[in-house]
Order: structure tokens, then C-alpha cells, then sequence
């Protein structure tokens, strides 16, 4: 695939779903490239390869990335601006105790679990493997508005937030005043398929839009102007 046509970025590199990537139906929603937003991308985990926010960070859009794991961290900060090594939840709490889990071995890839609580239901819905290695590291837990308030006390509005965090998407969500930001896409990992997400967001005037596989899209009633 041609990579850019008329200062365009045309890849898309998350995870792909019914044939399409997250970020590629997340374009969808943005159909004008000459728009630059704001990202947050929330267990961002690493800057490429399954990337929810590279194909937007490469057509200028401002991302802001979130992720507890250290060497995920240094990972990130080499393609990107604004890298926050933080667990997020919806309480700050200076030192928490995070699973992180190598998948296959002590070297494996570390998505799928990791994460501040490891989820039994996690592991019945993708699968547990006995080779699987965890490793509990500390770090420092946050809610998304004491972050904004501490580094981006400017920020005016939050277009596109990806939340995969191994079952800790409620509590992210908790941990941010929607009625301030209301990020206008929010596309959120629900493994279990339940109404819980749908129920919150729905009180901050959200729809569910679609769902592709575990992957849930909500959309803001009131459309920003692109």
C-alpha cells in the first residue's frame, strides 16, 4: 500500500477487526485529513505495530500517550511527545502493584494481560497459557483529570480516546470528568460484552455507535464542527 498520497498518511496499523483496523474505523469518523486532533490513547503499549493513534500522530494529530509498563514507556517516547508512565484508574495512588505479563515466556509480548488487576475472565475469554510468565512491577497510579490538570491544564477538548486496558476501562472512565472533555469517539476494549459501558456513557449524551468484535465505539451526541 502506498504509504502517502498528497501529504496524506494512508496506513493503518491496530489491531485488525472484520477486516478493517481500529484506526482505520476510527478514520472513518474523520474523513478530513487537513483535521489535526487530539488523541489519548490510554495502555498504549508500543508506537507502531498494533498502534490504535500512530496513523493519527503521523497526519498531525497531537497524541497523548498512556502506559504503566517502563520499557513500554522508553518504547514510546522515542516516536512520540507526550508519553505518561502511569497506571490509570480512578484514584491516585503513589505506588500500586502491576501484573505484567510475558505471553509464551519471560521474553514474550505483553499485551493481553498485563494490567493493575489481572482478570480471571480475562484469561477464560483469550486463553491461558501455561508458559505465560508474570511479573509484578510498581508503579504509580493515576485518573486521567489529575494528569490534564498536572500536564495539559489547556487542554480544550479530546477528539479520539482508545481505552485497552485489560478490563480496567471502567475505572478510566471514572477517573475522567466527561462533561469537561467529552472526547467526541471513545472506543473501549469490553472482552465480556457487557452493558456496563453503554449504561455509564450514555448519562454524558454517548451511543453506542458499533461494535467490532470486543472492540466497542460510543459517539458524542453533539458533533464537533471538523
Amino acid at each position: 500500500m502506498t504509504t502517502y498520497i498528497d501529504n496524506k498518511y494512508l496506513r493503518f496499523h491496530g489491531e485488525l477487526q472484520n477486516n478493517k483496523y481500529v484506526d482505520q474505523q476510527l478514520r472513518e469518523y474523520f474523513p478530513n485529513y487537513d483535521y489535526k486532533g487530539i488523541f489519548f490513547d490510554v495502555g498504549a503499549f508500543e508506537p507502531i505495530t498494533i498502534s490504535n493513534s500512530h496513523h493519527f500522530y503521523m497526519n498531525g494529530w497531537e497524541v497523548y500517550s498512556f502506559e504503566a509498563i517502563p520499557e513500554n514507556v522508553s518504547k514510546l517516547a522515542q516516536h512520540r511527545k507526550h508519553v505518561f508512565n502511569y497506571a490509570i484508574s480512578d484514584h491516585d495512588i503513589d505506588n500500586i502493584t502491576f501484573s505484567q505479563v510475558h505471553a509464551g515466556g519471560p521474553n514474550g509480548w505483553t499485551a493481553s494481560y498485563s494490567a493493575i488487576n489481572l482478570s480471571d475472565e480475562y484469561k477464560k475469554i483469550f486463553g491461558w497459557s501455561p508458559a505465560n510468565v508474570v511479573k509484578t512491577i510498581n508503579v504509580p497510579q493515576r485518573k486521567l483529570d489529575t494528569i490534564i490538570k498536572e500536564y495539559i491544564p489547556n487542554l480544550e477538548r479530546i477528539d479520539i480516546m482508545s481505552l485497552d486496558i485489560e478490563g480496567g476501562e471502567y475505572e478510566c472512565l471514572r477517573g475522567l470528568d466527561i462533561a469537561k472533555h467529552k472526547p467526541y469517539v471513545i472506543v473501549l476494549e469490553n472482552a465480556s460484552h457487557t452493558n456496563k459501558y453503554t449504561e455509564y456513557l450514555s448519562q454524558f449524551g454517548y451511543r453506542l455507535d458499533k461494535n467490532s468484535s470486543y472492540n466497542y465505539y460510543f459517539v458524542a451526541d453533539d458533533k464537533p464542527s471538523f
